[in-house]
């Protein structure tokens, strides 16, 4: 089966795997806790099936993002990225050389299986090394995949399959659409421009990939604010550096308000870089649809989706909004009343309330369904402060083995919160 990889997407996806190495990894890390209840959700049970031979590893020995041994330390990212770029060569000139038929199509895939990897290591990976060494790598590979959407060889090598209607007849379904969407990527990326045009728009293209990533990490970015200017009772909810106070999120769990309202405002405090970053990003997008024949970036990213248009975003959402508002006004009028009750001294919503007391209602709506669930949710997450809603599939504690499992996996971390969790559900749930 064809991966449907698009060439057009890679500037926003590309990453650093060579297809050589892919699947190599198995969910083999992870814990196994006792198990405690007598069934599990059909959710939970899947996710927690555990592939056959692999073997146990509790605390986490170190073999690379996902099982990449060269992916174990930050040097190897730029290793897989000359590997990729090493086979990138080879299969252009194959694609140019080879005759239009169902062969094209394949090479065009596993051009873009080469390339299209998981980039999120330069946001997620808690390692500032790694996520800086992704971050090179992907910016390479990034403007190679540029280069590849004004390609005219490589153009005109699919193109000449798609000109020919028997062989077009001839694909299978699957095929035919992959080798469509590829076709599409070039045309969306220009490359019917001159050649002076079409470098035009690899620049910008790249630039936006920059703007975009710089934009992206900087929202992760935690504020700080002297010590001094936070009341002393709460600092302790934060973490401190020196004379300073790290706001590193909204803390939209703490039940106490002024802990919230601090954090909301520090963490979400203007900051001109990140204003700067975006307006450059909003401009050069505009200049990059302009150049390759769009009246806007939206209609542009939009063009072969099912939204098609920005017409029928804007109606879709007007739409929404309309049959949204009066849910929307009986859900504030809840969460004003259970303020009013759990602090009457200070009962008007402010903007940092709504996720905190909606949780409190789920929770206690909860609590009202079905005591028992609920006392299995407050053994799993203690005293967070932040109860989790009913429908979440972890109030079972089932999937927590799971979720470990994958984040082992993926990013060859060693998650002992998620230990620490399971441990305390197999210790309390012994009913």
């Amino acid at each position: 089966m064809l991966c449907v990889g698009r060439l057009g997407g890679f500037a926003a996806r590309a990453a650093v795997l060579p297809p050589r190495w892919a699947g190599q990894g198995s969910l083999q890390a992870g814990i196994r806790a006792r198990r405690v209840s007598t069934s599990w959700s059909p959710v939970g049970a899947a996710f927690n099936v555990k592939p056959q031979g692999s073997r146990l590893d509790l605390f986490g020995e170190r073999r690379g993002l996902f099982g990449v041994p060269e992916l174990s330390a930050p040097g190897g990212f730029h290793i897989a990225q000359e590997e990729a770029l090493r086979k990138t060569e080879l299969l252009v000139d194959r694609a140019c050389s080879t005759p239009p038929g169902p062969q094209t199509v394949l090479i065009f895939d596993e051009l873009s299986d080469s390339l299209c990897r998981a980039d999120f290591v330069k946001i997620a990976h808690p390692e500032p090394a790694f996520r800086e060494a992704a971050e090179e790598a992907c910016r390479s590979i990034g403007t190679m995949v540029e280069k590849l959407n004004t390609n005219v060889d490589l153009y005109q090598s699919l193109q000449k399959l798609l000109a020919d209607k028997k062989l077009v007849e001839s694909l299978d379904p699957e095929t035919r659409r992959v080798a469509e969407l590829f076709m599409f990527d070039f045309e969306i990326s220009g490359i019917h421009l001159d050649k002076e045009k079409r470098k035009r728009a690899v620049d910008l293209n790249v630039k936006i990939l920059d703007l975009s990533s710089t934009f992206l990490m900087g929202t992760n970015f935690p504020n700080k604010i002297e010590k001094h200017l936070l009341p002393e009772h709460i600092r302790h909810n934060f973490t401190s550096a020196g004379d300073h106070i790290i706001i590193d999120g909204l803390h939209a769990e703490a039940p106490d308000d002024l802990v919230r309202e601090a954090a909301y405002k520090i963490f979400l405090y203007p900051n001109a870089g990140q204003l700067k970053c975006l307006e450059e990003l909003l401009s050069s997008r505009d200049l990059l649809a302009k150049l390759v024949g769009y009246s806007t970036f939206s209609h542009r990213a939009l063009q072969g989706t099912i939204a098609k248009n920005p017409e029928t975003v804007m109606q879709f959402l007007e739409k929404l909004s309309d049959k949204l508002s009066e849910r929307t006004l009986k859900d504030f009028a809840m969460i004003r009343e259970m303020k009013m009750k759990l602090n009457p001294q200070n009962s008007e919503v402010m903007p940092w309330d709504p996720p905190y007391y909606s949780g409190v209602i789920r929770a206690e709506s909860l609590s009202q369904a079905n005591p028992f669930l609920s006392q299995r949710q407050n053994l799993c997450w203690g005293s967070s402060g932040f109860p989790l809603p009913p429908w979440f599939v972890l109030h079972t504690c089932d999937i927590l083995p799971g979720v470990h499992e994958a984040a082992e996996s993926a990013l060859a971390l060693c998650s002992s919160w998620l230990r620490c969790a399971n441990s305390l559900c197999a210790a309390k749930l012994t009913c």
